[in-house]
């Protein structure tokens, strides 16, 4: 199996981890939207490939739907043959696809040069519509060199199911007819390179010995290692995986990129230093090797100010860092692996397996199956040490999330590991503290409260307190990206629990579900309120005219409340009401995408504007300006050529649509 020694990397590389880049990692690194290391590792390999790279704003946009032309331009770079690209910008292979087109050269060469795309069946190829994961997996399987008749089947099931078996689809779990994101191709690129190849006709990687980065020119398009210099096939600037151990992998004797072998072991620590004094930082300089390393507490920038008794360390050489985790569980100590004087992994908390390091052994062979003990986790759930649970400070402080179907994740640190069996309904959506007292049986107890007040989302506070960089967001037992929270304020309500770290920073969230429901889409109405007044000194009656705001959503209106808001009637809005229903805590007018045409539409769930992929809401309302009434997306769709659509803070979601016809 070709170099299946790295079959796991991406899992890694791209999990959701969420360990923070340092402050000195390179600009190309630092992605405001990417907010773990390895995350960004993976995406500094295939930027020095050509095929992924940030934008400009100094964003990442994992979540945005890549285009099928975009992905083309992918492949090519992928396959080092862009220096033939001259040989296709000029001619037509797909009537849609002029040579003016910015992406014809790739989308040609793709087609007619490497035979590893098709069209239609109406003979266009549709650049600008939206690759699906299916769509991209035959195109990689191809690359690699593989035929219809090797695969057979009905496509996309049979594609999809090569795509597992050659290692082409390691941690992508999407179905064959879902959009494509940044962050899946990334996945699918990295596979990529160590994925089996059908052999002739298929693109070949070479991977050189592991050896360490020392330079990357991009003015003499030259790599140098620490024991060779390669030409590079897409020469690029400096990297910040200088320093970095790995592999070169070569394509066609030069040097396609660098595959550091931190990626694909970053989560897993081999060895860790448990603290037993506050302060302390003893035995980190031997970790680490020097004392120039970074500490990170539970994915936050820390000093040894913040470390405490039974905090455990472990080194992290991609970032020079030493990553701190204070889990403690305690559990019942089901059984061990191989013997309790020295084991290397042991079974706890209903089945769930621990490795065991080196470090722990002192520590952990004064216990043996049938004891309580509480373990020291790193913060890859590793056991670095072990405790008596009885009088002693280091009582257990594990919690975790359920999901919807009962899974039970235990927060480590800032990372998370997925324990064995599941949990009863009640828990179900809930955080809960976790422990076991007694053989393959969970010890599970609801969490509420923490710190109170409610949710800027804009700004980033939760109450007084602002939002770690690495916070985690949960709903309904999943975890979810703040920019996922529909509306700008989530009052505290909605806020099952909240949790500060070391610094004072609210680094977790849980939330209720439906969260949309704090939020109103719609239409602003005003209304006028007339109440008769009397005056008792010149005896005249009169009315006073009260002018009052609501909105209309979807035909459900709100009361309308006296408020100095500055909108009109037809304003599409975001507004929220306060908890005492006496007015709207906040409206903000959505942001608007004027005209666009029917064939923007990639059936009724997506669409193109301005060469980005906006989704749309499953809510979405949509409104007919001609007869002023609400009407389904559908009967929007075919009422105009064109619509107005409308996004809340241009969040990349459609949230109301607008069609009025134009003759």
């Amino acid at each position: 199996m070709k170099k299946r020694l790295w079959a796991a990397l991406l899992a890694v590389a791209l999990s959701l981890s969420t360990l923070i880049i340092p402050a000195g990692a390179a600009e190309t690194m630092n992605f405001s939207d990417v907010s773990d290391r390895n995350t960004a590792l993976a995406v500094e390999t295939l930027r020095l490939m050509g095929v992924l790279d940030g934008y400009s704003d100094g964003t990442f946009r994992p979540n945005q739907q890549l285009t099928r032309a975009q992905f083309c331009k992918m492949a090519t770079y992928a396959m080092g043959a862009e220096n033939e690209l001259g040989l296709y910008n000029t001619i037509t292979v797909f009537p849609d696809v002029k040579p003016s087109h910015w992406a014809a050269g790739y989308i040609n060469m793709a087609a007619k040069g490497k035979d590893i795309i098709a069209g239609y069946p109406d003979g266009r190829f549709y650049p600008d519509r939206t690759v699906t994961v299916g769509q991209a997996v035959t195109i990689l399987l191809r690359l690699l060199g593989y035929k219809e008749d090797q695969i057979g089947g009905v496509w996309p099931d049979s594609y999809m199911a090569m795509g597992a078996k050659v290692g082409l689809t390691e941690g992508v779990t999407l179905s064959g007819s879902s959009p494509l994101t940044r962050s899946q191709a990334a996945r699918l690129f990295v596979n990529l390179l160590q994925a089996d190849s059908a052999g002739e006709g298929g693109v070949q990687y070479t991977l050189s010995e592991e050896t360490e980065l020392v330079s990357v020119d991009g003015s003499t398009g030259k790599m140098r290692t620490s024991d060779q210099t390669y030409d590079m096939a897409h020469p690029v600037s400096a990297t910040s995986l200088i320093g970095a151990r790995g592999h070169v992998v070569s394509i066609n004797g030069k040097a396609l990129t660098f595959l550091p072998l931190t990626s694909g072991n970053a989560g897993t620590a081999s060895a860790a230093v448990v603290v037993y004094e506050d302060r302390s930082t003893a035995g980190f300089a031997a970790l680490a090797g020097d004392n120039t390393y970074a500490i990170y507490k539970n994915g936050t920038l820390a000093t040894a100010n913040a470390l405490r008794k039974f905090d455990v360390a472990t080194y992290n050489p991609a970032t020079d860092s030493i990553r701190v985790c204070d889990t403690r569980v305690t559990v019942y100590y089901e059984s061990c692996d191989p013997n309790p004087s020295a084991p290397t992994k042991i079974t706890a908390l209903g089945g769930t397996e621990f490795s065991v390091l080196p470090s722990a052994l002192d520590t952990l062979s004064k216990f043996k199956p049938g004891d309580q003990v509480t373990l020291l986790l790193t913060a890859d759930g590793q056991v670095a040490g072990a405790v008596s649970p009885s009088g002693s400070t280091a009582r257990g402080n594990a919690i975790g999330v359920v999901s919807d179907d009962g899974k039970i994740q235990m927060f480590c640190g800032n990372t998370m590991i997925t324990l064995a069996g599941t949990a009863e309904e009640d828990f179900h959506g809930r955080v809960v503290r976790i422990a076991s007292s007694s053989k393959e049986k969970l010890t599970l107890s609801n969490l509420s409260g923490g710190i109170s007040g409610d949710l800027d989302v804009v700004d980033r506070k939760l109450g007084s307190r602002s939002l770690a960089e690495n916070v985690m967001i949960f709903m309904d037992g999943e975890l979810i990206s703040i920019s996922q929270l529909t509306s700008g304020t989530v009052p505290s309500g909605e806020i099952k629990y909240a949790r500060v770290n070391w610094a004072d920073q609210v680094d977790l969230i849980v939330l209720r579900g439906n969260q949309d429901s704090t939020v109103i889409y719609g239409r602003v109405f005003w209304e006028v309120e007339r109440n008769p007044t009397y005056d008792e000194e010149t005896g005249e009656s009169g009315t006073e005219y009260i002018e009052k705001i609501g909105v209309d959503s979807g035909g459900k209106r709100t009361d309308a409340y006296k408020m100095s808001y500055p909108f009109q009637t037809g304003d599409y809005v975001a507004a929220t009401i306060n908890r005492g229903k006496t007015g709207f805590s906040s409206m903000v007018k959505l942001t608007e995408l004027s005209n666009v045409p029917r064939s923007s539409w990639i059936g009724e769930t997506t669409v193109l504007v301005g060469g980005r992929s906006y989704t749309v809401a499953p809510s979405v309302l949509c409104y007919n300006r001609d007869n002023q009434t609400w009407i389904t997306l559908e009967q929007a769709l075919k009422y105009a050529d064109t619509a107005n659509l409308y996004t809340y803070r241009d969040d990349g979601i459609i949230r109301i649509i607008e069609v009025q016809h134009r003759g």
